[in-house]
């Protein structure tokens, strides 16, 4: 299982970034996120996931939608300041954001003609904001699209498309998402 990543997805469909994940990257079961100690900015972004059902290679928009059966939400984290050390010196910098159990998949999904929407509410210690599918440039069925464009995706693979800026967690705060009025995720940082 690998998990592809679209990132900047709220400003524009044209200039995506792409990463993939392995599937050790995957915070199952809502278990607590621990800071890593290689990093002292850690970020994260709130969006959306696919669970991918059939295989699928630079498929086109119309069949897009066949090839995935469920959405949930997921919490990437990404280590910024590794981003802009390396950014800086022209290196990539899959090791700030590629690191174990650095995105929290919700353990339940809905079905994707159920998302509507897509009304996320988000709260993070005392912190509570919204977001929503319409505000993200790229819809999910077009997501899939422009994944299966550079990779093969197979059965069991995720696409998460991200739908919130990012935001700084703190130690000892609780993250709470609910999609649609439903909670699907919620776990503590340590």
């Amino acid at each position: 299982m690998k998990i592809v990543c679209i990132d900047n997805a709220l400003h524009s469909a044209d200039d995506l970034y792409l990463s993939v994940r392995s599937d050790s990257s995957v915070l199952r079961n809502n278990d607590a996120f621990y800071m890593p100690a290689f990093s002292q900015d850690m970020r994260c972004t709130v969006g959306f996931y696919l669970r991918v059902t059939r295989l699928a290679r630079c498929m086109s928009e119309k069949f897009a939608s066949r090839c995935y059966d469920a959405v949930g939400v997921a919490v990437a984290f990404t280590a910024q300041d590794i981003v802009e050390r390396y950014c800086v010196l022209g290196r990539p910098c899959d090791e700030a954001y590629c690191f174990d159990k650095s995105i929290a998949l919700s353990p339940e999904t809905v079905a994707p003609d159920a998302v509507a929407d897509g009304a996320l509410d988000v709260k993070i210690g005392n912190a509570e904001f919204a977001g929503n599918l319409s505000a993200v440039k790229l819809s999910l069925d077009m997501a899939l699209v422009r994944a299966s464009e550079l990779l093969t995706l197979k059965t069991g693979d995720i696409v998460y498309v991200a739908a919130t800026e990012p935001f700084a967690p703190h130690i000892d705060e609780c993250v709470e998402v609910s999609l649609c009025g439903t909670k699907l995720l919620d776990f503590q940082i340590r």
